[in-house]
Formats: structure tokens, C-alpha cells, sequence
């Protein structure tokens, strides 16, 4: 029999804490795959216990061709978290290897699959009712986009520019709705969002308030999710969306991943109020945000459309 084509695979803890305690100097002596939902677009994360009684994250990446990530866009997330944990910024940051590298490699049924291990980030997560905390989170992300104008990346990764974000995500979601009569509605709706946000977007970029400062390395995905909070204040973990962006991008996405937009004034002032503590923000950035928040939805139906229809069906799953 012909050996069967597998779209995604889940790696044996137990396997993955052989290759960790391989790959690592402290000893493994507990791994387990983190509680989560089958998703199409997640990557795969264990809590790994060492020898020398830390706790770490190892996340496996999924096969590169789903965000046609190459090796040196994992070398460029790990490498930024490294200058930000140098600079004292509040992250979960990459541990290195017995080989001094901080990325290896899994050989996984459906193809090269690349792996990490993280410091654990301790906490308990971010609430959205606690202005004081939307506050420094505010602040905390205003500090990494001021500090990462410093960073000299060795490493390239495919930049957040409106290609990636607007023009390869409309061209997959007209893939999945084009031939669909009852998606013409729904198509000609996000068709007509995506050019009126780039064509406002576009004006902003070009005017003369424009501000290179604007353009940098951002998170890409900061959630309330993916940051707790501790004694020392916030902690981000999960980076996987990082790259060279926009740094008004970067705010809308924090936006809707926590629904800022439709809570309490008090509760979104609060937010600004922490990131204007530590950076303002220019007229063009400010006016950015609106058509950005467009350009976010925009993205995310196009890399939730379902590709090999595996669990996971959202945004564009067949009823």
C-alpha cells in the first residue's frame, strides 16, 4: 500500500521529549501537549518540564507552505524575541540549544516540520475589566515598538506590507467564494472593504505626515490571550505572527483581538492612554488604525479559509 498523505500531525509528547532532551542540557522529565482546539492555522505547543526544575514551551511549528514560512522567517521571530529579552522588554524569549542554535527540526509525516523552545511565561492572563492593566499593556507595547527601531535583523522574513495582508488574502477568499452563488453578497462585501481600505491606507502612507517611524518590527498578534500578567507586570508570549509591519497595524490587531472597539470608553482610553505614555502617535497613525481594523478582518477570513478541509472550519467552511 501507498503511504497515505497526512495534512497536519500531532507529535508524540513522548517522542518530543526525546528530541528536547537531546537537543537541550537540562534534562526533560516531562512533556505534554497543551489543552487546545484542533485548528487549522494553530501551531502545537507542550509544557516541557526540566531537570533543573524550570518549566519551558516548546512549540513545534506547522509545515511552513500554510504561511509559506521559510526557515529564516522562524530564525527572524526567535532573533527579535532574543534582542527584545536583551533589552529587557517583558517577552517570552527562545532557549538556546546544546549547539548553540535556538531552532531545530522534526521530520513529520507531512513534511519538515521546525520546533523551538521558550521560557515559560508565568501569570495569570490579562483582564479586560482592569483599566490599570490595559493601561501597561498599552505602555509595554509602545516600549517594543521604541526599542525594536534598534534591532538590525539577520535574518529576512516576509514584511507585513498590503500584499501580504490584503491583496494574497482576497485572492484565496475569491478562490473559495467565486464559483459560490450564495457567496456573492458576502464576496462583493469584502472586495469593496479591502479596496477602500487600501486606497485610504495608500493616502496615509504617501502624505507628507508620513513618519518612518510608523514602519518596524511589531508583534503582529498581540491578545489578551497571549499575555499574563505577574508581579513585574505584563508578559507577552506567542510571536508567531511577527515581522516588519506597521506599528498602527499592530494596535488595530490588539483592538479586535480583544473587542477594545466595542467596550467601555474608559477601558480603550486606558489602553491609549498607556501607549501614548511611552510613544505618540502621529495624525496618519492614528487615522490608520480605522482602515487597518478593516485590513485585519480582511486577513483573517482569507487565512481561515478551509484549504484541505480539515477541523477547524471557520470563516469560510462549508455548511
Amino acid at each position: 500500500m501507498d503511504t497515505i498523505k497526512v495534512d497536519r500531525s500531532f507529535v508524540s509528547a513522548d517522542a518530543l521529549a526525546e528530541v528536547v532532551d537531546k537537543a537541550y542540557d537540562f534534562g526533560v522529565t516531562e512533556c505534554r501537549l497543551f489543552s487546545k482546539m484542533l485548528r487549522t492555522q494553530d501551531n502545537d505547543h507542550y509544557l516541557v518540564r526540566g531537570g533543573n526544575g524550570r518549566k519551558y514551551v516548546a512549540r513545534v511549528y506547522q509545515e511552513g507552505s500554510h504561511l509559506e514560512r521559510r526557515e529564516s522567517d522562524y530564525q527572524f521571530e526567535l532573533d527579535w524575541l532574543l534582542f527584545l529579552h536583551n533589552q529587557e522588554q517583558p517577552v517570552a524569549y527562545p532557549i538556546a540549544r546544546q549547539d548553540g542554535g535556538y531552532l531545530g527540526h522534526l521530520n513529520a509525516p507531512e513534511g519538515k516540520r521546525y520546533y523551538a523552545l521558550f521560557s515559560f511565561a508565568e501569570g495569570e492572563e490579562m483582564s479586560l475589566q482592569n483599566e490599570e492593566h490595559l493601561f501597561r499593556v498599552g505602555a509595554a507595547m509602545a516600549r517594543i515598538h521604541q526599542v525594536s527601531n534598534d534591532y538590525l535583523p539577520s535574518y529576512e522574513r516576509r514584511p507585513m506590507n498590503l500584499e501580504f495582508l490584503l491583496d494574497r488574502p482576497v485572492e484565496r477568499i475569491q478562490r473559495f467564494w467565486g464559483d459560490d452563488p450564495d457567496r456573492g453578497n458576502d464576496l462583493e462585501l469584502v472586495l469593496s472593504a479591502a479596496a477602500e481600505a487600501r486606497i485610504e491606507l495608500e493616502h496615509l502612507f504617501e502624505n507628507e505626515l508620513h513618519s518612518p517611524d510608523g514602519w518596524g518590527p511589531i508583534g503582529g498578534d498581540f491578545h489578551h490571550s497571549s499575555t499574563y500578567f505577574n508581579a513585574n507586570g505584563p508578559i507577552f508570549f506567542n510571536f508567531d505572527l511577527c515581522g516588519y509591519g506597521w506599528r498602527a497595524y499592530d494596535i488595530a490587531t490588539f483592538l479586535l483581538n480583544t473587542n477594545l472597539v466595542h467596550r467601555s470608553t474608559e477601558q480603550t482610553e486606558a489602553f491609549f492612554a498607556g501607549y501614548y505614555s511611552q510613544r505618540q502617535l502621529n495624525e496618519n497613525e492614528h487615522a490608520a488604525i480605522s482602515p487597518f481594523l478593516t485590513v485585519r478582518r480582511v486577513w483573517l477570513t482569507g487565512v481561515f479559509a478551509v484549504q484541505h478541509g480539515l477541523a477547524g472550519h471557520t470563516f469560510i467552511a462549508a455548511a
